[in-house]
Formats: C-alpha cells, sequence, structure tokens
C-alpha cells in the first residue's frame, strides 16, 4: 500500500514538474558541454560520473549535468554540483547505480518520459534526456539551493569557516571540529530530553493538586517518556546533517536516528494502551460480574502485542526492507515453527475454554493439581496463582482445562462438620438439653444458615456418645469463617458447663463408683425437666445465657482482643 501510494505521488510530482518547465534544451549545446557529452549517455553513467569526477578533483565534468544554460556559467555549475552532493552525503542519502536504468533511451513506465528520479527522499531532483545527454531538469537546478539551506545551518558554516586549519584538517575521513560538534549535538539532545521529562512531570504534579480526576495525570505519565525520546531523536535528525560527515556514515546515522524517532512513536502507542486498560477497569469495577474484570487483561496484552507486531512492520517499512519478502521468507520455516509452538497453541485453546466455560474466575479460591490459592491472572498462556505461602504459581492453561477444578471461591456457605463426644454417664435428660442447647446456638448466631443444619444424637462410639454436629456458616471469607466456627464451638463449651456435661476423651480407665458402705458419687448437676428445659432456651435466641458472639473478656474495663486484622487490601484465603 504504502509502495503504491509513494508511486502515485511520484507519478504527480514528475506530471506536474514537467508541465511546469520550459522546452528541452537544444541538441547542439555549447563545446564545454559537448566535449563530455559520453559521460552522460544514459542514467546510470550520469550519476557515477556525477559523483566520481567530484571525488577525483574534475568537478567540471560533474558540472555538464547541470546543462548548457547561458545563463549558468561554468562555476555556478560546479558550486551547484557541489551543494548537491554536500546535500545527499549530509542526508545520508546514498545513491545506488544498480537502481538507475542504463539505456540511453530510457522511459518512465509511468509517465512514458525520458525522465528519472535521482532519489526518492529528495522527488525535486530529477534526470531528463536533452539530446543525447542524461542532465538535471530546470526545475532541479531552481531547487538545489533551497534544498541546501534546509540542509545546512548558515551560523554552523560561518562559525566552521572561522576555525583554525588544524581544526578542519581531516583524519581517517573525520575533522576535528566533526568530533566535537557531534559531542555538542548528543548534549543538546539529551538537554532537549531532560527539559521535556521535567516540564511535562512539573505540570502533572501541578494538574494533580488543582483537579480531582487522576485523567491528566495518567496521560502526562504515559506520553512523557516517549515524548521527551521523539524531541531528543528529532532534535539530533534535524542537526546531524551540519557535522558533514561522509555519506557512509550518515547513512547509517540515519537509519538510527529514524528507528528512535519510530520507536518512540511506536512506544507512545504501545503505553496509551495503559490508559484504555485504565478506563476499562474503571468500568468493569461498577459491575458484579467478574468475567470483565479478567477480560481487560486479555484486552491489555493482545493489543500491547498487536501494536508490538504493527509498530515493528511500520519501522521496518520506512526502513525500505521489504517486509512481504521477509515475511515470505518466514515461511518456509513456518511448519518447524507451528511444531515448536504446539504446547503455546495448546495454552491458547485452554484459555479460550476456560473463558468459555468459566470454571473460576479473578479472585477465586480454587483448588487444582496439587495447587490452592487465589486467582490473580488469567492469560494466554498461564493462569497466576497466589498461594497461601504467598508464592506466585503458573499453571498452563492445557492443564488446567483438562483438570479438576475445586472452585471454593464459589461457595456460598462454608461448613461445620464435627462429632462431639460425651461421656457415658450422660443423661437422657442431659443429652436432649445438649442437643437443643446445640440447636439453639446455631439460631441465635447471625452468620449460621438457619434453614438447614443437622445436630442429633448420632452414635454410641467405643468412649463416648457421639453428637453430629452439622451447620453452615454464611461468611465472606476464611478470616470470617475462623472466626465464626471459634464463636460456636466456645458457646457450646459453655453450653456443657452449665448442663452439667462432660466430654469424653479416648482412654481405658477402671472406675469404682463407689467402695461398699459409701455413697455414690454424683454427675453433673442435679435439675429437674423444666430447669433444664430453661437452660436450653436461654442460649436461644435473646435467652439470658446466650452469647452468640463468643464472651468478651476485659482487662482495666477494656476489652482484650488478640485477633489478627489484615491491612486493607490483603485478601485472606477464600476471599
Amino acid at each position: 500500500m504504502k509502495r503504491k501510494l509513494s508511486t502515485i505521488f511520484v507519478f504527480l510530482f514528475l506530471c506536474n514538474t514537467l508541465a511546469a518547465q520550459t522546452e528541452p534544451q537544444a541538441a547542439s549545446s555549447p563545446a564545454a558541454v559537448r566535449q563530455y557529452e559520453r559521460y552522460f549517455a544514459t542514467p546510470r553513467q550520469a550519476v557515477y560520473n556525477f559523483l566520481y569526477w567530484q571525488n577525483n578533483n574534475r568537478p567540471e565534468i560533474a558540472a555538464a549535468a547541470f546543462g548548457s544554460d547561458p545563463a549558468l556559467g561554468e562555476s555556478d555549475r560546479i558550486e551547484l554540483a557541489r551543494q548537491l552532493k554536500r546535500i545527499l552525503d549530509a542526508r545520508g542519502l546514498y545513491l545506488s547505480l544498480e537502481s538507475y536504468p542504463d539505456e540511453p533511451d530510457y522511459k518512465d513506465p509511468l509517465t512514458e518520459q525520458q525522465v528519472i528520479l535521482l532519489h526518492k527522499q529528495v522527488p525535486q531532483i530529477m534526470l531528463q534526456k536533452y539530446g543525447s545527454m542524461w542532465m538535471f531538469t530546470p526545475a532541479s537546478i531552481k531547487a538545489i539551493p533551497g534544498l541546501y539551506r534546509e540542509t545546512f545551518s548558515v551560523a554552523v558554516e560561518y562559525i566552521v569557516d572561522q576555525l583554525p586549519d588544524f581544526l578542519k584538517t581531516r583524519f581517517l575521513g573525520i575533522a576535528p571540529w566533526q568530533i566535537v560538534g557531534l559531542f555538542v549535538l548528543i548534549l543538546l539532545g539529551l538537554f532537549v530530553r531532560r527539559i521535556t521529562e521535567f516540564v511535562l512531570t512539573h505540570f502533572s504534579h501541578r494538574l494533580s493538586k488543582k483537579t480531582s480526576t487522576q485523567w491528566d495525570e495518567k496521560i502526562l505519565e504515559v506520553i512523557t517518556r516517549p515524548l521527551a525520546l521523539f524531541l531528543m531523536a528529532g532534535t539530533w535528525m534535524l542537526s546531524y546533517s551540519n557535522l558533514q560527515f561522509s555519506v557512509q556514515f550518515n547513512l547509517y546515522l540515519r537509519g538510527v536516528l529514524l528507528v528512535l524517532m519510530y520507536f518512540s512513536v511506536v512506544w507512545l502507542v504501545y503505553r496509551l494502551v495503559d490508559i484504555l486498560e485504565f478506563y476499562l477497569t474503571g468500568l468493569t469495577a461498577a459491575t458484579e460480574s467478574k468475567l470483565d474484570d479478567q477480560l481487560v487483561p486479555l484486552v491489555r496484552k493482545t493489543l500491547k502485542v498487536f501494536i508490538a507486531i504493527m509498530g515493528t512492520i511500520f519501522v521496518l517499512q520506512n526502513l525500505d526492507i521489504d517486509v512481504a519478502s521477509l515475511l515470505t521468507g518466514l515461511g518456509i520455516g513456518g511448519l518447524a515453527f507451528a511444531l515448536a509452538a504446539r504446547d503455546t497453541l495448546a495454552n491458547f485453546f485452554g484459555s479460550i475454554t476456560i473463558f468459555l466455560d468459566k470454571p473460576f474466575h479473578v479472585g477465586d479460591w480454587i483448588i487444582s493439581n496439587n495447587v490452592e490459592g487465589t486467582v490473580e491472572e488469567i492469560g494466554f498462556r498461564s493462569t497466576r496463582i497466589r498461594t497461601f505461602y504467598n508464592s506466585l504459581v503458573s499453571v498452563p492453561n492445557a492443564k488446567l482445562a483438562d483438570a479438576a477444578i475445586d472452585n471454593m471461591g464459589m461457595r456460598r456457605y462454608r461448613r461445620i462438620k464435627t462429632v462431639l463426644g460425651l461421656t457415658y454417664n450422660t443423661s437422657a435428660e442431659q443429652m436432649q438439653a445438649f442437643v437443643e442447647g446445640v440447636r439453639a446456638i446455631v439460631q441465635a448466631n447471625p452468620k449460621t444458615r438457619k434453614d438447614f443444619y443437622e445436630i442429633h444424637f448420632n452414635d454410641y462410639g467405643d468412649f463416648s456418645l457421639n453428637v453430629l454436629v452439622y451447620v453452615f456458616l454464611d461468611v465472606k471469607d476464611w478470616s470470617e469463617e475462623l472466626r465464626e466456627r471459634h464463636n460456636i464451638l466456645l458457646e457450646i463449651l459453655r453450653l456443657a458447663d452449665e448442663i452439667g456435661v462432660e466430654f469424653a476423651f479416648p482412654t481405658q480407665t477402671l472406675h469404682v463408683d463407689s467402695f461398699y458402705g459409701e455413697k455414690p458419687r454424683q454427675v453433673g448437676k442435679k435439675l429437674s425437666e423444666e430447669e433444664l428445659a430453661k437452660t436450653a432456651a436461654a442460649f436461644g435466641p435473646n435467652g439470658e445465657k446466650a452469647r452468640p458472639s463468643g464472651p468478651v473478656l476485659t482487662l482495666n474495663g477494656k476489652p482484650l482482643d488478640f485477633a489478627p486484622h489484615p491491612p486493607a487490601g490483603v485478601k485472606s484465603k477464600g476471599s
């Protein structure tokens, strides 16, 4: 596409130029020009001799390429040739002779005119056939002084002219003043970059104090470094031609500076993705669904990969590298690449399966393949899980898609299942009072599920009468689950003490209840059935003995609280 646009542009430019210029010069050129006719018989010969004879101290031959206009003397043509060569050298515009046709009667395929562009970076300069010689057009001759002023600073040339000869003497093709100038130019670019970063950072701090929104600060933070790099490279790009290095050096220097400028533009677009992520995160935070929360990181990564690929293609195309041929060449190794990337593709399709099936979301507590923790990020290749040891485990999505996943984070209720063993000297009335009291404790606790729980005298054990306690808690995270479990168990302990029952423990004992003639020992309290019923009810809702949140111990009149309180933003297990 770019090549087509360039071709159209050149075609229109050539048409306008040919329409504006005067009639071709007469074939009978003055003898001063005709004697060099053999050097300019084809476009390739014209370009070659224009460069060659200036480098070999015969500028009058190179000057013959500027025609036989009587208004231009030989010295004027020599000066024009010198200026044009300096323009090409300073801008690093290397002329490849193989790109010029070696045919005397060559015609441009678009315009059907005997005209050819010298270099696409200077479309104002063209060669045209006049008689039997290929020479620069009158429009090109008029454009050279303007290009020269754009390329070289008058002030720099004046300063260079005033320098002593030893600073202008070249050693290995480089003069001392050029080294000094290069050092000054580097300092100037770094200074521009530092000033840009300072101004934008200072401006961002001032905006943060005056505005309540974070958008202005975020945008300035994102664009500061890429913009500073662009201005630094732009400063060097506008000034490097004044150093008058050789065309080969300027060719590579120009390429490096172009890469820096293009890279800064791509980098700026790349970092603007963070602004989009900031905006999308604000939108998803206002929704209840977690799917959009985990899509935002994927959108960010996808856009950044896309921008990186397109930016690379953009830079290569502007460096005149044939990207299409490069991609075609890479296609030869496509099969080997596909085989090597099969695991990556499997993980990619695994991520798609996870997004479609939604077995878990970001923030869920999951258990899979001996990995337990909280999901932090779902990527294209792997899912990152923060374990409860605070380590980060990356699990390939292909394995997660095929594995059994226990999503603990999807639970609404947390279960308490335990068996309480009472000693065998517990009476039936005490057992019933104990079971009813535990049920009352469940009813009194605001965090328990009231519509479903099971509390029963369940079994005769080897050394205890077993009571099944099967209760569900409506809590948000593991810390709250442990706290409410503690409260319920503590209430049960107090209930057992009030009723007068004992918890059994696995031992073998020889128990002598009493000796002959002595009164047997009394176990528990002697309470009537009505007193036992009142005791059980006292542990129910609004009962005088009910402590659904656990007893509160005081020290010096202040509640004693050693419970951990995690800082804000820290997620506990199961949150």
